[in-house]
């Protein structure tokens, strides 16, 4: 154990005689010992203090140039609250430092707010004597979309002077109103001939500048971290761009698709890469969906299973859910609206990854929203996103994941905008302006496509189908989402039903996704089946054998752990409107996965799960323990991807050694007039152990008994 201890100014002479009394052999104890021995000795080292000792938080945000609001904690112990602020207001007046008119006051310290770089730390320093912490306050985004454009001028060149980009294979493609490619913090991750537009004649150019704020997000994620920060920083992927909107007017509503189509094959064209993802968050406002698929939503499905292309040319499609119209909120309060505001076209697309919104930010100090707060909690659904929870049940649950979609300020009367309840992100609209602010869905799907080529960057080649399945696996929802929308009595699958259509399977978390905790152990498999023979019956399923080690797992016997499993594939769309009444008709193949009950064997098990692909959906309880699995299959096994979890002792793990993928009814079997029955389907399957406990032990053993494929196929009769 070690500690910093601070000596007060004034209180010097205290520590001196404490080394003084030590020194002093007349001042020994009975037993021979020097004075002050436990203190002194204890002692490594004497220094004058820097000021960045003072400094409580990351060191790379100490404000070495850059000025930023901070929070000084001044020691009240040894003097009265009104004169320990008198002098630090003494300091700030006296060096026109910025300072809050607000403070707080605790019974031996106060706080309060200064704009303060480093040596201004300093000077405080040195005539506020009773300092005794320092921490970086909360930079409200206001503060850099309202500061004058010589300022944020300012930022951004020392920000440039930080950034590297690599060059790595790897981009987000922003299907929107285009970007400013021209903007410095764009600018060098944009390659040439990668600004482009759907169609000859439109200008490739942002007139709008949503698309510039989606490729600010896109690029850095939290922006305004990056600018504060004075650490290097790297990005290692580019920006592309192709506009969708004509530069007048508005598209018909049924040339989406076609557009989308067409953007697509621009960028592709023009830029050959193997890891890109496509982020829209542009939706169809002008009709309400009730899950089926549309037009739109059917071309963005065949686009990602890459239709009557290479298998190799599947690609990544992350699409906003759309925004909730907040006039709505004078009929419905919060979060009723949002219930009853159904997912946009193309949004219920089943191969596209959707993305929703919940609410960080809470608190404003913008000038103008006095007395507003934000109309969500911390952690909540954003008041922006929408939900499909009135969808049927066989449609696919939207949105699958939620990112940060800032929040509405509310006064309990009135709602609006709010800047500092958004994120920073990089304007169109320069000179005049370097930063914008930009929150719902639009910001939530710019930060999930961030994630998403994070981990295209970390694996190289790594199928969109897997890019997928990782975020969602890594997904969890907060604890205000499970107090909005579960009872306190959580065990009934209905309202997690709820749950789930509302936030999906909750907030990605990237270092989970990437597997960079050493409380989790993550299994990735890559397969492949030919789901039917030509004559219409099943044809195989895949069984992966887990590599539990047994000994490891019983050594941690009744300690709990989460067992997850996510399947994620791209179906084929059906070619005609007849697909669009039910799932069956629409999806080419539906595939599911078993694990291995508790008390079955593993012949037991293949028959078992043979039956399932001959029976269809029906849900067999005797060895499938769907109760235990917290959504269930019926809240699961909808669209193209599946995520479920259940909790157990380790020990009990050790049970659960067979996974079995496989598939069930769709057009391609139905069809035969088609010539599509034998066709093949690529999955991603992703499995895991979560702890409360360090599984370092568990994941080397795992690594020992996987280098040798686990995969097998099982032919059915």
């Amino acid at each position: 154990m070690s500690a910093t201890v601070f000596v007060p100014r004034g209180k010097e002479g205290f520590f001196r005689q404490k080394v003084t009394d030590y020194a002093d052999e007349s001042k020994a104890t009975k037993k021979g010992h020097p004075c002050n021995r436990e203190f002194v000795e204890d002692v490594d080292e004497v220094a004058k203090p820097t000021a960045k000792s003072f400094w409580s938080g990351k060191a790379d945000e100490y404000p070495d140039r850059v000025a930023i609001w901070c929070e000084i904690w001044i020691n009240t112990s040894q003097t009265s609250a009104e004169n320990a602020l008198d002098a630090f207001t003494a300091y700030c007046d006296g060096h026109n430092v910025q300072q809050s008119a607000d403070h707080l006051v605790f019974p031996e310290c106060i706080i309060a707010m200064a704009k303060l770089d480093g040596k201004g730390i300093e000077d405080m320093l040195r005539e506020v004597g009773a300092v005794s912490e320092i921490r970086r306050a909360a930079e409200p985004t206001s503060t850099f979309v309202n500061a004058d454009a010589r300022f944020q001028k300012e930022l951004v060149d020392d920000f440039v002077k930080r950034l590297t980009v690599d060059t790595a294979d790897t981009s987000v493609c922003i299907l929107d109103t285009g970007v400013n490619a021209n903007h410095p913090l764009l600018e060098p991750a944009v390659q040439d001939g990668t600004v482009l537009s759907a169609r000859s004649g439109w200008p490739s150019s942002d007139t709008g500048g949503h698309g510039t704020s989606m490729a600010g997000i896109a690029l850095y994620n939290d922006l305004k971290a990056a600018v504060l920060s004075q650490e290097p920083v790297s990005v290692g992927h580019h920006i592309e761009s192709v506009r969708i909107f004509p530069p007048l007017g508005t598209n018909e509503q049924s040339m989406y698709g076609v557009i989308t189509r067409d953007a697509i094959s621009e960028i592709e064209i023009a830029q050959p890469v193997s890891n890109r993802v496509f982020c829209m968050a542009v939706t169809d406002d002008s009709s309400i969906t009730d899950g089926s698929p549309t037009s739109w939503s059917a071309e963005v499905d065949k686009l990602a299973a890459a239709v009557g292309e290479d298998e190799e040319d599947k690609r990544l499609l992350l699409v906003s859910a759309g925004n909730v119209d907040t006039n709505e909120f004078h009929v419905e309060p919060y979060p009723g609206t949002n219930l009853t505001s159904p997912v946009e076209s193309p949004a219920q697309a089943w191969n596209a990854l959707t993305v929703g919104a919940y609410s960080d930010d809470v608190i404003t100090d913008e000038v103008g929203f006095e007395g507003f707060m934000g109309m969500a909690e911390k952690g909540g659904l954003c008041p922006y996103s929408r939900t499909s929870i009135i969808w049927d049940d066989m449609w696919p649950i939207k949105p699958e994941i939620c990112c940060d979609g800032g929040n509405l300020a509310t006064n309990g009367f009135n709602w609006m905008d709010c800047h500092d309840m958004s994120k920073l992100s990089t304007s169109n609209d320069l000179p005049s302006s370097y930063f914008a602010s930009i929150r719902a869905t639009s910001s939530a799907t710019a930060q999930a496509s961030w994630m998403a080529v994070r981990i295209m960057d970390a694996h190289p080649g790594i199928w969109p189908e897997t890019v997928r399945a990782l975020l969602v696996h890594s997904a969890r929802w907060t604890d205000t989402m499970k107090r909005q929308f579960l009872p306190e009595d959580d065990t009934m699958k209905k309202p997690r039903r709820d749950l789930l259509r509302t936030c999906g399977w909750g907030i990605p978390n990237i270092d989970y996704a990437l597997g960079s905790l050493d409380n989790r152990v993550n299994l990735i498999i890559q397969g492949e089946m030919q789901p039917f023979r030509e004559d219409g019956t099943c044809n195989e399923m895949r069984v992966h054998e887990l590599p539990w080690p047994k000994e490891e797992l019983l050594r941690l016997g009744e300690k709990e752990v989460e067992f997850r499993v996510t399947l994620s594939y791209f179906i084929e769309p059906s070619p005609g409107e007849r697909g669009w009444v039910d799932k069956f008709q629409y999806q080419s193949c539906g595939l599911r996965f078993q694990v291995i009950g508790k008390s079955q064997d593993y012949n037991e098990f293949l028959g078992f799960v043979s039956k399932k692909m001959r029976d269809g959906e029906t849900d067999y309880a005797r060895g499938s323990a769907s109760s235990e699995w917290y959504l269930g299959q019926d809240n699961r096994d909808v669209g193209s991807i599946h995520s479920d979890f259940k909790r157990m002792s380790a020990a009990d793990l050790c049970d659960a050694r067979y996974v079995a993928v496989y598939p069930v009814s769709g057009w391609w079997k139905m069809l035969k007039s088609l010539g599509k029955r034998t066709e093949k389907l690529r999955y991603a399957l992703v499995v895991s152990i979560d702890s409360e406990e360090v599984v370092s032990d568990l994941y080397s053993e795992i690594v020992t008994k996987i280098k040798i494929p686990v995969e097998t196929t099982i032919p059915t009769p």
